[in-house]
């Protein structure tokens, strides 16, 4: 009996209920791959234990590599010996900066940022300050480091899981379509899928999709074919883009019942599925909706912050304190711009082991695919810095204010957290808005527009934007004391989007791109789009 038929002899227990269907490994491939990790967790620690000595290393290595390029003759990276030495000779770019060399590589051009041919180019969710799409360079060695780092997320995860019997489940990614699209001498495509095609031989047994599933970029269509095909899997891992965890789970859901199967959660459909690896958007909005689905707490969901440019930067460590745990040897050098001197002629600019604690920056990157002190448009904080834990924010160019009070994106969760825990509701997804200098006296007031899970909505919606107005006064200062007395800023509202709103208008303006997250500050164009998702009342 050939191992096919052996699999499709068992894949019905006596009862009709399909059996799961698991990877091949021998146990002692699990436990093996344990033994790794601890080696792979307690490298990672060394590194960032040693913080200055790494970063310093990984600057050298990329400037010496490109010190016979066209602007590595420009800037004199021959005789750069130190970070102080490439601080003075570099710049702070960004986009805008690097484009024209950009635009002479994916003409095929060498020797422009790195001295190799560059084949791969990730089309990024973002655009520049012009407001062209942008096209980033994904070298090799960026490609071996980006795989590395997302060897160390898992295997730190199974360290702390002490789990054994990871290449006995399935892992199934929810990740952009990976065919690339040829643009002259190079291909056009997004990082998560470059990575998928760079899958190591030992994964791909225990990876999932497969085949027609991997190229749909469709995500209605990808999630029920998935659905459809894997609902009989033992699925013990999902990746992804946090946010569309939910939607992929619901499907399953959905799919589950038409097939006449009774359960109410996908602990009853997959009982093994224990970690869920997202980022893209901060985890713990999602918690409480995607505990409802599980039926319970028995997963871990692991935070990652990761980017086109350089690939991934930190990930959560499990040691229970805020914050994701830099990665500071996996080939990106960082340096960090505090946010109120963003802007101006000669800003201040700290490498990684000079920062401070709840400061906010803006993110500088130095990478192995040629960019270099390249600005990403990110805002972080650390929330510790022996080792480095660092906070995604928002972005320079996302920050609500009215009254320059720069409310980020990471503020407005720690405010709808505030008002959950007052009021107890669950929420599907959100992102605020401003009424700017169109109320009483030509003052402004934020909105807040909510999808809540129709099994726990708040019972007053008043009540909750006081809250949630409460919230934000707690954990911004100026927006406080431009509140209080209504002086300036008055009080907030929230808008209820109806059942199946939030979905309904994240593929209206991602058109179903897996990367694609719900705004948490909306501008007055995305506004617009969300207006006809509101819930009349």
């Amino acid at each position: 009996m050939t191992m096919e038929a052996a699999n499709l002899a068992q894949s019905l227990t006596t009862t009709g209920v399909p059996a799961l269907r698991r990877p091949v490994y021998p146990a002692v491939a699990g436990w093996a791959m344990l033994q790794a990790a601890r080696l792979t967790v307690r490298r990672w620690d060394q590194a960032a234990a040693n913080v200055e000595q790494v970063q310093q290393k990984a600057l050298l290595d990329i400037v010496t590599h490109a010190a016979d390029t066209e602007f590595g003759r420009q800037h004199n990276f021959a005789t750069i010996r130190s970070y102080a030495d490439f601080a003075r000779r570099v710049p702070v770019g960004d986009y805008d900066t690097f484009s024209p060399y950009i635009e002479r590589m994916r003409k095929g051009e060498r020797g422009l940022l790195v001295p190799e041919f560059i084949r791969h180019f990730g089309n990024s969710s973002g655009s520049s300050q012009e407001g062209r799409p942008k096209f980033l360079p994904l070298g090799r060695r960026q490609v071996g480091h980006t795989r590395r780092a997302g060897a160390d997320i898992v295997m730190r995860y199974l360290v702390h899981a002490n789990e054994a019997k990871f290449l006995s489940h399935y892992t199934l990614a929810l990740l952009p379509p990976t065919t690339m699209k040829p643009d002259g001498p190079v291909l056009i495509t997004s990082n998560p899928a470059l990575m998928v095609t760079e899958l190591p031989a030992f994964a791909k047994p225990i990876y999932l999709p497969r085949g027609e599933m991997m190229t749909i970029s469709d995500y209605n269509v990808k999630m029920r074919m998935i659905a459809e095909a894997y609902l009989d899997h033992d699925v013990g891992a999902l990746s992804g883009t946090t946010c569309w965890f939910p939607v992929l789970l619901e499907t399953v859901l959905r799919v589950a019942a038409e097939r006449g199967r009774t359960a109410t959660t996908i602990a009853e459909i997959w009982p093994n599925l224990r970690v869920m690896i997202g980022g893209g958007v901060s985890a713990a909005p999602y918690l409480p909706l995607l505990r409802r689905l599980m039926g319970g707490d028995n997963f871990t969901l692991v935070d990652t912050y990761n980017a086109t440019e350089g690939g991934i930067y930190a990930a959560t460590d499990f040691s229970g304190n805020p914050g994701m745990l830099m990665l500071p040897h996996r080939g990106t050098f960082f340096e960090f711009v505090p946010l109120d001197e963003r802007g101006t002629a000669n800003p201040t600019r700290l490498p990684l082991w000079q920062v401070q604690v709840d400061t906010p920056y803006s993110i500088v990157v130095t990478t192995t695919s040629g960019l270099f002190a390249y600005e990403l448009g990110d805002i972080v904080r650390f929330t510790s810095v022996k080792p480095h834990r660092v906070e995604f924010m928002g972005r320079t160019q996302g920050c609500l204010s009215v009254t320059q009070e720069l409310t980020t994106h990471v503020e407005i969760e720690r405010a709808v957290a505030f008002a959950i825990d007052k009021y107890p509701c669950r929420t599907i997804d959100f992102g605020a808005a401003a009424d700017v200098g169109t109320q009483g006296g030509g003052k402004s007031r934020y909105v807040l527009y909510a999808e809540f899970d129709e099994a726990a909505e708040p019972e007053n919606l008043s009540d909750f934007a006081a809250a949630f107005d409460e919230g934000l006064s707690q954990v911004n200062r100026v927006y406080r004391e431009h509140r209080t007395g209504d002086v300036a800023i008055l009080a907030p509202r929230v808008v209820a989007l109806k059942a199946g709103g939030a979905k309904q208008f994240l593929d209206t303006v991602t058109r179903g791109n897996v990367q694609g997250k719900f705004p948490r500050i909306l501008d007055e164009s995305r506004r617009a789009k969300l207006a006809p998702f509101v819930r009349v009342e």
